[in-house]
């Protein structure tokens, strides 16, 4: 394998210093020389160096000022600021605009080596770091783009850090044009005032927002429901907003079922008065627009997972923990292509590998929260199609490996979809949905839960409504 030899320019109107260089980093290094700037900038402008070491106190053309300039030009170069005498002023300059290190005349030979080397190092860490940040952020990208709605986040300027392709679509951009942009820049005046007003509600308050808006794109009037949530960064602070949109316009006629479904969520938040269930809430609501069934099933899901967790001797704060987080299990569907959603018939094994990524894309959606229940809603996204033998999916974990509110949740989503109408398949009898549990019961089920279940079924049942 062949490996790279660092490039390194030293710039000093100094032949003592510039010699003190040449012999200890020639032997090391490709080194060249520069006694002035203009040199130097000629140099820089044909080459790439890995190091430059810079006397910032030369006459003439500044020495500081290209410090600066490469400093924030260029990643791929580490810039060393030079001095002919400590100076506090410059040390605090050259901290400010992130060299990667700092000399002072006189220097030793090892002083220069020590200095030369480290930002070697940091350079490459630096690099790599990059390169992380960089697939991270189109691991993201693909993610969301594969999201059959609009998903977008803003940062503290309103301007887009990331859209998804379905997010240009709407907007009639081409792929990655929204990105560095703001509303103002691709909307109508009265059409950027309703967004601002619910982006603005979000960084105001820091918390939840859920709003349908009609707003023009292309001359014509769109109606969405979109859901913002704060964005909060690294360092714990709010850096901006991150919004999930679903389209309406062409479903006007189911809007009396939205308002009623909208009434019950309020109940629901008012009742566990929590900001961040209210985010989960408010995110259900959203993609039962996407599955208007996810709706109807999640509710009764609800009802039976925390009656079920009753039973089982749960304490009163898990049980409202399970009941807030259940309805969250499917949220990965929102990446699930309608048509597989709604195939009346068998899926195919590429089909079925597709819905099945739904645990894996909830969970990432979920998780990494300091909030508990979100925390709990993120494993029950993951670990719900998970069977007790170790068969299930996506990590086939096996017995009490399975967290108990997945265990909980496997039964009482198997339960409701088998007493339910499914494209594939008509709802069965309650006698053969109990007897396909008892079947279940050890293998694909925690034996435990599913007694609850049987010992209850009659209470099960009227549960669901």
């Amino acid at each position: 394998m062949t490996t790279t030899i660092a490039r390194i320019l030293a710039i000093d109107n100094d032949p003592e210093t510039l010699g003190m260089v040449k012999r200890t980093l020639g032997e090391r290094y490709e080194c060249e020389l520069a006694d002035d700037v203009s040199e130097a900038r000629r140099r820089i402008a044909e080459d790439e160096f890995s190091v430059v070491l810079c006397d910032v106190q030369m006459p003439g053309d500044s020495g500081l000022a290209l410090v600066e300039e490469l400093a924030a030009e260029s990643e791929a170069t580490a810039v060393v600021p030079i001095a002919g005498t400590e100076d506090p002023t410059l040390v605090e300059r050259a901290l400010e605009i992130g060299v990667y290190g700092y000399l002072v005349k006189p220097f030793s030979a090892g002083q220069l080596l020590i200095t030369t080397e480290t930002a070697l190092r940091r350079l490459e860490v630096e690099a790599v770091e990059r390169a992380r940040r960089r697939t991270l952020q189109e691991t993201i990208q693909a993610a969301v783009d594969r999201a059959p709605i609009p998903i977008f986040v803003k940062d503290l300027e309103r301007r887009y850090l990331l859209a998804n392709r379905f997010a240009h679509e709407v907007m009639r951009q081409a792929p990655g044009e929204m990105v560095g942009r703001t509303d103002a820049e691709m909307h109508s005046p009265e059409t950027e005032r309703v967004i601002r007003e619910g982006d603005m509600q979000v960084l105001g308050d820091e918390e939840p927002s859920f709003r349908e808006m009609k707003i023009e794109i292309m001359g014509r009037d769109r109606t969405f429901l979109t859901v913002r949530f704060p964005y909060i960064g690294a360092d714990g602070n709010l850096a901006g907003i991150v919004g999930v949109s679903t389209e309406i316009t062409a479903q006007r006629e189911t809007e009396q079922l939205q308002r009623d479904l909208a009434g019950a969520r309020a109940r629901a938040i008012e009742e566990l008065r929590c900001s961040r269930q209210e985010a989960l809430e408010r995110m259900a609501q959203a993609i039962e627009m996407h599955d208007s069934e996810v709706g109807r099933h999640v509710n009764r899901m609800a009802r039976v997972t925390s009656y079920l967790a009753s039973q089982l001797g749960l304490g009163d704060d898990q049980i409202q923990l399970i009941r807030a987080a259940a309805p969250m299990h499917d949220v990965g569907k929102i990446a699930t292509p309608e048509e597989i959603l709604r195939k009346p018939g068998p899926l195919t094994p590429e089909e079925r590998t597709e819905m099945e990524r739904h645990t894996e894309i909830g969970h990432k959606i979920l998780s990494g929260s300091q909030s508990e229940l979100l925390r709990m809603a993120a494993r029950i996204a993951l670990t719900h199609h998970e069977r007790f033998d170790g068969t299930g999916y996506p990590q086939g974990l096996e017995g009490e490996e399975i967290p108990i509110e997945g265990r909980i949740v496997a039964v009482a989503d198997v339960f409701d979809a088998l007493l339910s109408d499914r494209p594939y398949r008509p709802a069965l009898g309650i006698d053969e949905a109990i007897e396909t549990i008892r079947n279940g019961r050890g293998t694909q089920f925690d034996p435990e839960v599913a007694d609850v279940l049987l010992e209850h079924s009659d209470a099960v049942v009227e549960l669901r409504g």
